[in-house]
């Protein structure tokens, strides 16, 4: 079985409304593997061993969003916003 993962930015819809908003945007490890797609259930944290991590990795994280878009976190769409 093959895998690999992105960061996923993914859209996280509240069971009714908080504070007026609808839900919230979070950033995810994003698995796509053969026999379907899977996501870590937390958003992950940004850190590193140095402010050069950080920001190496907010670059990715910034990439990969503007490559996969946005998912919706519930997991019953794969609709990209």
């Amino acid at each position: 079985m093959s895998s690999h993962w992105h960061y996923q930015l993914m859209y996280h819809k509240y069971d009714g409304p908080v504070l007026g908003e609808e839900g919230y945007y979070a950033v995810h490890e994003y698995y796509e593997m053969d026999d379907g797609s899977a996501w870590s259930e937390n958003p992950v944290t940004v850190d590193g061993n140095s402010a050069e991590d950080v920001k190496k990795m907010l670059m990715l994280i910034y990439n990969d969003i503007d490559k996969h878009g946005v998912k919706q976190y519930d997991g019953e769409s794969d609709e990209v916003y």
